[in-house]
C-alpha cells in the first residue's frame, strides 16, 4: 500500500500497528452490520480509516484530525475513497478553540495537554520495552541511539489552534444516530471524548477501541464511563508498551 506521508519511520510504525497486529481489533473481532458508521478520532494521516474502510467494505468512516498538516496528508490519502469523510475538528467535552502541542517529527504524540518530559519519559519506556528483544551492547547502543532521536524529535513542536466540538453536538449537526465503532487515540484527550458524546448518542454506540494514558486515574474513569452506559469491556496492553502507562480499552455493547 502506498499512502502520503509526513515522517517514513512514524508511518511504517503507525502501518505495523493498524494493519499487520490490528492493534484496534480484540481477539474475538468486532460484531458489525454490512454498513457500519465508523469514527476515527485521532486518525493522524489515516491509516485506521483506510484499514476499516479495507476491513468494512460498506463502512461510512468518518475521521477527525484537528493538526493542519496531519489533516492535509489524511485528505489526501482518502480523498478517492466514496466511504470516508475526514474533518479538520477535534472531538472534546466543549465546543470551542484551544492550542494544540503538534511535534511536526513525531506526529502522533501531538495533544492538547501535551507535556515535553512526560513525553520524553513515554517514548523512552517504549523504546526499552522494545530493546528488550536485543542482546547486551547491541541493546545499549539502539537505546542510546533512539533516545537522541526522540530527543531531536520531540524538542522541535509548536502550538496550533484548533477547532473543537462535542460529539454531542457534531453528531446532531451530520445527522448521525449510531456509532457502530468508536476508535479514540488522543494523547489523553480521551475522557474529554467520552464526556462529549451526550446522553442521545450513547445507547447507539455499539463497539469502541480506545488508548488510555493511565494518568490520575483515566484508565478506571474510562471503563467506568464505558461500564454506566451499557457496555462490556476488556483491557489490553500491547507488549511494546508494558513500561508505559498506555492500554487499549475495548468496549461492546451488551444485548
Amino acid at each position: 500500500m502506498e499512502v502520503f506521508s509526513l515522517n517514513g519511520n512514524e508511518t511504517d510504525y503507525l502501518y505495523g500497528e493498524i494493519f499487520d497486529d490490528e492493534s484496534y481489533i480484540p481477539p474475538q473481532g468486532w460484531d458489525m452490520p454490512t454498513d457500519p458508521v465508523i469514527l476515527d478520532i485521532g486518525a493522524n494521516i489515516g491509516l485506521f480509516t483506510l484499514f476499516a474502510l479495507q476491513r468494512w467494505s460498506g463502512a461510512k468512516v468518518l475521521s477527525f484530525e484537528p493538526a493542519p498538516e496531519a489533516f492535509d496528508t489524511l485528505r489526501r490519502n482518502v480523498e478517492h475513497l466514496h466511504g470516508a469523510h475526514p474533518h479538520n475538528l477535534a472531538l472534546g467535552d466543549r465546543d470551542q478553540t484551544r492550542e494544540l502541542t503538534y511535534y511536526p517529527n513525531y506526529t502522533m504524540m501531538s495533544g492538547f495537554d501535551a507535556d515535553l518530559e512526560t513525553d520524553k519519559v513515554l517514548a523512552s519506556a517504549f523504546i526499552t520495552s522494545v530493546a528488550d528483544s536485543l542482546d547486551g551492547e547491541l541493546r545499549d547502543e539502539f537505546i542510546l541511539e533512539a533516545e537522541g532521536l526522540v530527543d531531536d524529535c520531540l524538542d522541535e513542536r509548536r502550538l496550533v489552534s484548533c477547532d473543537v466540538r462535542r460529539l454531542e453536538t457534531f453528531a446532531g449537526s451530520a445527522g448521525i444516530d449510531r456509532v457502530d465503532l468508536l476508535k479514540v487515540d488522543v494523547e489523553g484527550f480521551e475522557l474529554q471524548v467520552l464526556r462529549g458524546i451526550g446522553d442521545a448518542l450513547w445507547p447507539g454506540v455499539r463497539n469502541a477501541a480506545i488508548e488510555v494514558a493511565d494518568r490520575d486515574g483515566a484508565l478506571d474513569a474510562v471503563v467506568s464511563i464505558l461500564d454506566d452506559h451499557g457496555m462490556a469491556t476488556s483491557v489490553r496492553q500491547a507488549s511494546e508498551y508494558r513500561e508505559t502507562d498506555l492500554h487499549t480499552v475495548f468496549a461492546w455493547r451488551v444485548a
